[in-house]
């Protein structure tokens, strides 16, 4: 599961400057949206990937896109 190149262009388009981090979330395994490589199980937040330009709005939609959830992380800021 990742996002078309499409899609990618699309929801770059929608990146703020001020956006909550998000993670997207598989099976507890945190996704890179961009390749949909999963990162491994129960490894520190600290090594996880994090996203930061995207409004909650659009995080969860590209959640919903790829079928995983999203996990904002407003601690982060």
């Amino acid at each position: 599961m990742k996002l078309s190149r499409e899609q990618i262009e699309h929801y770059k388009k929608l990146q703020v400057p001020n956006g909550v981090p998000c993670r997207f979330m598989s099976d507890g395994r945190c996704l890179n949206i961009s390749t949909g490589e999963l990162q491994p199980q129960g490894i520190n937040v600290m090594h996880q990937r994090v996203y930061w330009n995207f409004s909650r709005e659009t995080a969860k939609k590209i959640a919903s896109t790829l079928g995983c959830r999203v996990v904002f992380s407003e601690s982060f800021k």
